[in-house]
Order: C-alpha cells, then sequence, then structure tokens
C-alpha cells in the first residue's frame, strides 16, 4: 500500500513539474501541421519592379535551403513566396495573410526595412516568427518585438564602418543623399552623425524619391559645395542614376559610396556603367565559395542576398524540427514561443559565417567589408579593400 501511494505520489509531483515546462512552451499558443499536409515557409521579398532582381535573390536562396530540406518529420516543406513590393502596404497584406494561414510555421522577410517594420507588429501579434535575410534598420530591433530576427547586420554597425573607412581616406567635406525610406534615411543620417564625430563636415543632406529618374537638380544644387565624396543611403536603381548623372553635372572628382542596397552586380555595376567605376559599397564578407559555385549552377549569378536567406530559411527549419512533437495520428504540432525560443538560441556555422543573435534578434558579430567597382581585363566587378 505505501509503494503505490508513493508511486501515486510521485506521478503527481511528475505531471507538476511537467505543467510549467509545457504551458510555457505553449503560452503563445501552437501550431498543428495535419497528417499529410506540408510545412510551409513563407517568404516576403520584392519579386517585381526595380528591385526585383534583389527580391528575386532572396526568394533563390530560400528555395535552395528548402528543396535541400526536403521534409521535417514525414512532412513535406515547401515555400510560400510573396511579392512584398519593398513596402509596408503589400508587406502588411501578405503578413496578414500567412499568419492566417495554419500550415505557416514562420517567415523569411521581409526584404525591405519600410516593409519588415509594420509587417513585424502583425507577425508579433500571431506570434509568427520573422527571419530577416536583408531588412538592416536599426529601429528593427531596437522596438521589443521578440519575433523578429535578421542573419544581415544592423545600419548602425554598416554607417559606423562606411565612416571609418572615408576618415581613413582623409574625406573630409561631404554631402549625404538618401531615398527616404526607412533604410535609407536612417543609414544615411546615422552615417552624417558618424562622419561629424570624426571632425568631418557635412555640406548638405538631401532626400530624393524612389523611382525618380532624374536628379540632376539635387546634384546641381550639391555641386558648388565642392564636396569631396556623395553618400548615398538607398538602392541600386537609383544609385546607379545618381553616379552618371554625377557625371554629367561635373561632379567627376567627387568620389561615391553607398550601401549594401548598391550591392548588386546586374543593377549597379551593369546599370551603372562606366560611371560605375570607382565607386564603393558596403556589404558582408563573400559566403562559402562552394555555395556560390552550387547557387550559380543552378539560378545564375548571385546578386545580394541570397547568402544571408539561405541561412535564414535553414535556421527556421532547424528549429521547427527541434521543437516539433510528432502526434500518433501523424500530425506535427509546434508551440509558437517554443519555436520563438529555439531560434533566438540559434548556433549555427552557416554559409555566411557563425550565426547566433542577441537579446535584441540582431546577429552578433556581424562584419561589414568595404569593395571597390575595379575594371579589370574589361570586366567590372565588385573587389574588397584591405581595410
Amino acid at each position: 500500500m505505501v509503494k503505490r501511494i508513493n508511486i501515486f505520489v510521485l506521478s503527481i509531483a511528475f505531471c507538476v513539474v511537467l505543467i510549467p515546462f509545457s504551458s510555457s512552451a505553449n503560452e503563445w499558443g501552437t501550431i498543428t501541421i495535419p497528417a499529410g499536409k506540408p510545412i510551409k515557409i513563407g517568404l516576403g521579398a520584392m519579386l517585381t519592379g526595380d528591385y526585383a532582381s534583389l527580391g528575386i535573390d532572396i526568394k533563390y536562396g530560400t528555395e535552395m535551403a528548402v528543396q535541400k530540406k526536403g521534409s521535417i518529420l514525414g512532412h513535406t516543406v515547401v515555400l510560400q513566396a510573396e511579392d512584398d513590393g519593398c513596402a509596408g502596404p503589400s508587406s502588411v497584406a501578405i503578413a496578414e495573410k500567412l499568419c492566417n494561414d495554419p500550415l505557416v510555421v514562420g517567415l523569411v522577410g521581409y526584404m525591405c526595412s519600410g516593409g519588415s517594420k509594420p509587417a513585424s507588429d502583425i507577425h508579433n501579434k500571431y506570434k509568427v516568427v520573422m527571419i530577416s535575410p536583408s531588412s538592416t534598420a536599426l529601429e528593427l530591433t531596437a522596438r521589443g518585438i521578440p519575433i523578429f530576427f535578421r542573419t544581415c547586420w544592423n545600419d548602425k554597425i554598416q554607417a559606423r564602418r562606411a565612416a571609418s573607412f572615408v576618415y581613413s581616406r582623409k574625406w573630409t567635406r561631404i554631402a549625404v543623399l538618401h531615398d527616404k525610406s526607412d533604410y535609407g534615411q536612417s543609414l544615411g543620417e546615422d552615417f552624417a552623425e558618424h562622419i561629424r564625430a570624426k571632425g568631418g563636415k557635412i555640406l548638405a543632406i538631401e532626400g530624393i524619391t524612389r523611382g525618380d529618374k532624374d536628379f540632376t537638380p539635387v546634384l546641381t544644387k550639391i555641386k558648388p559645395l565642392k564636396p569631396q565624396l556623395i553618400y548615398f543611403g538607398g538602392m541600386a536603381a537609383e544609385g546607379s542614376l545618381v553616379v552618371r548623372q554625377m557625371k554629367r553635372v561635373g561632379l567627376r572628382k567627387t568620389h561615391f559610396m553607398s550601401d549594401d542596397g548598391c550591392y548588386t552586380e546586374k543593377d549597379f555595376i551593369q546599370a551603372g556603367g562606366k560611371a560605375a567605376n570607382g565607386c564603393y559599397v558596403t556589404y558582408a564578407k563573400q559566403p562559402d565559395p562552394a555555395w556560390v559555385k552550387k547557387f550559380e549552377a543552378k539560378y545564375g549569378p548571385k546578386q545580394t542576398f541570397s547568402p544571408q536567406a539561405y541561412d535564414a530559411a535553414n535556421i527556421l527549419m532547424m528549429a521547427v524540427e527541434k521543437v516539433a512533437e510528432k502526434r500518433p495520428n501523424g500530425s506535427l504540432v509546434i508551440g509558437k514561443k517554443a519555436l520563438r525560443d529555439a531560434v533566438a538560441d540559434t548556433k549555427h556555422n552557416g554559409i555566411t559565417g557563425e550565426i547566433a543573435f542577441d537579446t535584441y534578434g540582431d546577429r552578433t558579430g556581424s562584419v561589414v567589408v568595404i569593395y571597390k567597382v575595379v575594371e579589370e581585363d574589361g570586366k567590372r566587378f565588385f573587389k574588397q579593400m584591405i581595410f
């Protein structure tokens, strides 16, 4: 009798111990993937329009990871790609759509900071994890949104690195342009702040409009100030036009520097033509060469954020595999909070290097590199600077 009572007491104690863990893991609710149904990985990127090459590159990186994984615990993994337009309204609409899809476990995206910011509020409402490979605006991880992570860097790192390089070149008279987006404007202003802190002079800070084609009025306004450098916070569609039009208005000796939005061979180097020669951009270190070879054999030349997208998709899928519980009926049950925590605890050696996240969702140890557009043997390309 005593033995039976002891077993009963132990059983009760065991259940009491388990309840808090189960409750904590599922306090945000669960995702249930029925037997025979696929696990969906969402994607938000610009697939049409001026920056489509960047978005399609992100799509290809994500797709490559999903296809390689194939399945998780007997459930096929599929990619559901949506065109986020690199903008807030379309990203919000996608967020509502995917967060209400019972088969979606998380999302790779969104492509642009201006889309990720409002979309992250929707994801936080439904507690659906998102990992952006390309949204770099500082404020995204300063808002206390627990479901947001990124495999790229934040712009504080990028702006500081760019300013340090400029200072090393003794360029002290600088004009700043930006495209008025959450991404471009915050990056341009942060860069200007770092330049001022180093004793440099910001001659002007001017905004341009995404989609415009003629920037000669603002460049003509800047010309009499005789800047040694024009720094541009924005994307390649406008950046390539700025460098071409700088030559036309007579700013031929003025250097040009931009951000990862201009790190694209197709939309900056090719579109800018010879005017792109000598321009500088900031971007990450090159990914695993073996992976690049496989990627380009399948999809053609890599553009910008496909490596970060590949890593983001793998991190999300590894987290799903870690926390998913297989039920006797063949279904999978995934605790949303447990999934988020598994992503937060990531320690992954990806194709872009070691990946871990700080308490804000920022990637730790991010390294930003300076590249210069050079022409050698008749070919123009980004060449890493020794700095």
